[in-house]
């Protein structure tokens, strides 16, 4: 995402399902892809920001769920996708804006605590980076490993007909 504010970033807008598509480029299931539904909702209000260390404004305005398969394109699973919980949701969407106000945004796949301070550092992710929002559309890179060892590949993701 381009430099702006928090009040311009990813918020409510992204509620709903989405068609999400990985496409594995490095690792040892490039050129597979991947595809599932991920459900967005607004976080609760007391568990949008999150308080870290350093002088960036995190805040997670999202959560949902997704039913990926995320190993189809080597991604590392962590916890239950499925997981509505909104301390430990299966997905979460992360802003961030750091001193010199630009503001980032990305999707995590995969459970991770919500409202702690303190965060594993050696644990497995899952990021979809979102270099372009809109209305009817997201799109970017992605990456997922434990330690050095690194999937990336691009995403894009559709409002979803039901």
């Amino acid at each position: 995402m381009t430099a702006g504010s928090l009040s311009a970033a990813p918020r409510d807008s992204l509620a709903g399902d989405w068609s999400l598509t990985l496409v594995a480029t490095t690792g040892p299931s490039a050129g597979r892809v991947a595809q599932g539904i991920v459900a967005l909702r607004a976080q609760e209000e007391s568990l949008r920001r999150v308080d870290r260390p350093g002088p960036a404004t995190v805040i997670v305005p999202m959560v949902g769920s997704t039913d990926m398969i995320v190993e189809e394109v080597g991604a590392v699973r962590m916890g239950d996708l499925r997981s509505s919980d909104p301390r430990r949701p299966g997905v979460s969407v992360w802003v961030s804006q750091g001193a010199d106000s630009g503001v980032s945004a990305v999707l995590r796949i995969g459970q991770q605590e919500i409202g702690v301070a303190r965060q594993p550092f050696d644990a497995g992710y899952t990021v979809l980076y979102l270099r372009r929002v809109w209305g009817a559309g997201i799109y970017g890179g992605w990456a997922s490993g434990v330690s050095d060892e690194v999937v990336t590949g691009h995403f894009c993701a559709v409002r979803a007909s039901r």
